[in-house]
């Protein structure tokens, strides 16, 4: 669904920051290297489309430019480091969060390699991913900045806690209001754990950002990751009949297609709601309002960068936008 071709041009233009961050991710793997080794970097380094750090370096790319490296060359590779190290613990954390899921799903599937709860069983796949979120943490005492402690700490709470209220809402309908404050916590707090640490090492290391520059930037990576999970639910509801890692509708989740059915039927019975992906009318309209949400969040992150425009270089943030527009 989202444009293949744009969103590649993007990966290669970041393509040595993205080298970086495979190269720190395997060292770790190597330095901490345990039997099923094999399997974890089997999962990590599966197709992917690294959103996450992606961002990370998009932000970095239109804040500071070529002109900081070509200024500063003894401080580019330090910085560099840095951002880098970030970049692979937010990647560590995202993956471990995603173990975690599988369990909690019991799904068969990820990224089209049989999920570790399937191959090992889920004791072992709990430690697994608490695994990954060691080695995220050892990653962020490299980095040697409490402030990036917090906000990585801070944000995984809000994961957890975003995961216990849809635990608790199973087989509930819920409002779009609650689906969207689930969604920010899940989905949205990793990315702004990302962008927080990201604008902090840059204030504190290279040059002060003003607070309406990284408001700004804040309220993008918000708007666009909400976008993102809703562009990832549409794509599930479109599958619903093809194998899938997991089914939201199977787990008594309901996201926002399935929301718009509820509503308009007023069906409180989740296999009701599947039943009614028969009626085409009926999925065609929950479609169209789930695509027409998705365009007007991602429209709304352009929006919080506009003011950008001229003193940064935004052009790479806005096309990674318009890459996921249906």
């Amino acid at each position: 669904m989202y444009n293949k071709d744009k969103y590649k041009e993007i990966l290669d233009y970041v393509k040595e920051d993205l080298d970086l961050l495979h190269c720190e991710i395997k060292s770790l793997l190597s330095e901490n290297s345990t039997k099923l080794e094999e399997d974890l970097s089997a999962f990590l380094f599966a197709k992917s489309k690294r959103l996450r750090p992606l961002v990370l370096f998009l932000i970095k790319n239109a804040l500071l430019g070529a002109e900081y490296t070509n200024t500063n060359p003894k401080n580019t590779a330090e910085i560099t480091g840095k951002i880098i190290t970030l970049a692979a613990a937010l990647e560590l954390l995202h993956n471990a969060t995603l173990i975690h899921d599988d369990i909690i799903d019991e799904a068969d599937l990820r990224r089209l390699l049989p999920t570790l709860n399937v191959k090992y069983g889920s004791k072992i796949a709990v430690i697994l991913g608490d695994y990954l979120l060691s080695l995220c943490l050892k990653l962020l005492s490299k980095i040697g900045e409490p402030k990036v402690f917090e906000y990585f700490s801070e944000n995984t709470l809000n994961v957890c806690k975003g995961e216990i209220d849809q635990f608790f809402n199973k087989n509930k309908v819920i409002t779009i209001e609650e689906y969207i404050e689930k969604s920010k916590n899940k989905t949205s707090s990793l990315f702004l754990a990302g962008a927080k640490s990201l604008l902090y090492l840059i204030n504190k290391e290279i040059q002060p950002i003003l607070d309406d520059v990284q408001n700004a930037i804040l309220k993008y990576v918000l708007n666009f990751s909400l976008a993102f999970q809703i562009y990832d639910d549409i794509e599930n509801f479109q599958d619903y009949k093809s194998e899938k890692s997991s089914s939201d509708i199977e787990n008594g989740i309901l996201t926002l297609p399935y929301l718009y059915i509820s509503q308009q039927n007023y069906s409180y019975g989740m296999m009701d709601l599947k039943n009614q992906l028969q009626d085409k009318k009926l999925y065609n309209e929950a479609l169209d309002f789930s695509k027409k949400y998705l365009n007007n969040t991602l429209n709304q992150a352009i929006e919080s960068i506009k003011p950008l425009q001229g003193q940064y270089n935004t052009e790479l943030l806005q096309k990674l936008v318009e890459t996921f527009k249906i």
